[in-house]
Order: structure tokens, then sequence, then C-alpha cells
């Protein structure tokens, strides 16, 4: 996915190696250079207390973002 494709507001799948063990669904909040800032909005129950220790937010990469 390219950095111009994402659209704040929408939800997408997402991936990251740190933070969050699981994949999950986040909606655009900001978008950065290679990155945004996404509200984590559907994740593995397994991963609740990582969620509650961000915010519901995290920073992805653009490389980590699927439709």
């Amino acid at each position: 996915m390219k950095i111009e494709d994402l659209k704040v507001g929408e939800v997408y799948k997402c991936k990251v190696d740190e933070d969050m063990d699981y994949p999950f669904e986040g909606k655009v909040e900001k978008v950065y250079e290679h990155s945004a800032l996404m509200e984590i909005v559907k994740n593995d129950p397994k991963d609740d207390t990582n969620k509650m220790e961000l915010n519901n937010k995290i920073v992805v990469s653009i490389k980590k973002i699927k439709k």
C-alpha cells in the first residue's frame, strides 16, 4: 500500500513487530511520511493489556498496513 492511499477515518488491517503480539484493525487518525497513527478498533483479546498500555493508539509503518 502507498502512503497516499491511506485515508483518515478508514479502517485497515495492521501487524506490528513490537507492542502488539497479534494482527489488529486500526482506524487512521493521522498520516505521516512513512507511517500512520492508528486507533486500535479491533484486536485479539490476548492483546487487551497491550492495547490498554498504548491508550488504544499506535504508530504503524506503511509496510505493515493492508486494506
